[in-house]
């Protein structure tokens, strides 16, 4: 989200949802719960506020304040915001405001939390910025020594595709946005946090063979968190003690929820995949004229290539106003022709339309299932079947097409 400061704040238009941001002032008056709560909120204000790029340049200038050299805070500038994780730019953030890099009483605090086999340490606030910017110094070194090795020995093969898909996946979303969410668990003074994944996929076009790395990744971790809350591996259940079993379950059930997410894109991605030898006569002047719906966040879903319907055998569309699902059976082995905004070609006897009451349920059927599981699907939904118009607008999404007759 874009940010804002006015007179050293950050500015929350969203203050009946999120709060003003955090003030200290007076916290040597508050008891630690007030005082860690207060802490949470402040990482939960920030996240929403504040991304990486706005929270760089009060970094540089703490660093500044803590005695780092001139090179150091360059090479931090120079390098990508990303290039550190989101709780330093928060932490010196709360730090700069007054607050404490250690409450007086954490250890008591932390000791008297609940669902621990042993308390956790608590941490301070100050060491642990620092300690994520001398990491980040370390790595930046390393990487501009190797930069200058490069230079010297023969240039390497250029990537294959499928390497700068895997390369992309890990840059943009394992990297900036799952492995934070592996900091935010530790802290167990914060509350769980997740990832909505769907919109993530949707808008950076993450292609079924990305879906395969990122399903790698999150089938791992979930292993892990998941063993130790089953008690199924005993190292797993010692090496996490330190997290509350609610917190546990919630983790793991939000691992389950992110997998489903990227199962279901990957499973999209295939259904609007393009045939790669296929070419149908004239099919760009066919549909210069077709309204439809690109993409519904409401039911998350993405209209296929409108190009793929011209001599298709089979065509299944959604209405997102009217709640309609249209099934349109070709006439003849030539398949559909595409006239203005309406479709032609299609059997009347055996195309129909039928408004859904849970679309989801059956939306996600016609865009994975095979055709023959899909036909015994939709009989047994009982359908009130009515005859099928042919004509699509600026609310009908594309869902499928079958290209082959059955």
């Amino acid at each position: 989200m874009s940010t804002q400061f006015k007179a050293g704040r950050v500015l929350a238009p969203d203050s009946k949802l999120t709060g003003e941001e955090p003030d200290w002032h007076g916290w040597e008056k508050w008891d630690t719960h007030k005082f860690y709560a207060t802490r949470q909120r402040a990482m939960r204000f920030y996240n929403y506020y504040l991304d990486a790029t706005a929270m760089k340049p009060m970094v540089l200038t703490w660093m500044k304040k803590e005695g780092y050299t001139q090179t150091e805070i360059d090479s931090i500038k120079d390098a990508s915001p990303n290039v550190l994780p989101s709780t330093v730019g928060k932490l010196v953030r709360c730090l700069e405001r007054g607050m404490p890099s250690m409450h007086p009483d954490a250890h008591e605090y932390y000791a008297a939390l609940p669902d621990h086999l042993h308390p956790p340490t608590p941490k301070d606030d100050c060491s642990t910025a620092k300690s994520e910017i001398n990491a980040a110094l370390v790595f930046l070194r390393h990487a501009k020594y190797g930069a200058a090795q490069e230079t010297a020995t023969p240039k390497a093969a250029a990537p294959t595709p499928l390497q700068r898909i895997k390369s992309k996946v890990e840059k943009e979303i394992v990297g900036a946005l799952l492995d934070p969410l592996l900091d935010a668990w530790a802290d167990t003074s914060l509350s769980v946090a997740t990832v909505n994944l769907v919109s993530y996929l949707r808008d950076g076009k993450v292609p079924t063979q990305g879906c395969k790395h990122i399903l790698e990744w999150l089938n791992a971790v979930h292993a892990e968190y998941n063993g130790a809350y089953t008690k199924e591996d005993a190292q797993l259940v010692e090496g996490y003690d330190y997290i509350p079993r609610s917190d546990l379950r919630k983790i793991v059930k939000n691992l389950e929820t992110m997998i489903g997410d990227v199962q279901a894109h990957a499973k999209i991605k295939v259904s609007m995949r393009k045939p790669r030898t296929k070419k149908v006569k004239d099919a760009g002047k066919q549909i210069a004229h077709l309204k439809y719906q690109i993409n519904s966040s409401e039911y998350s879903i993405d209209s296929i290539s409108p190009a793929r319907i011209p001599t298709a055998q089979r065509l299944y569309v959604f209405n997102t106003k009217t709640r309609q699902l249209g099934v349109y059976i070709a006439k003849g082995s030539a398949g559909f022709e595409v006239k203005g905004t309406s479709i032609k070609g299609y059997d009347e006897s055996t195309s129909y339309s039928a408004t859904l009451r849970k679309p989801k349920d059956l939306i996600n059927a016609v865009l994975s299932s095979a055709p023959k599981a899909l036909d015994k699907t939709l009989e047994g939904s009982k359908l009130n079947k009515k005859p099928a118009n042919g004509r699509f607008n600026e609310h009908t999404v594309l869902l499928k097409v079958i290209e082959n007759k059955l």
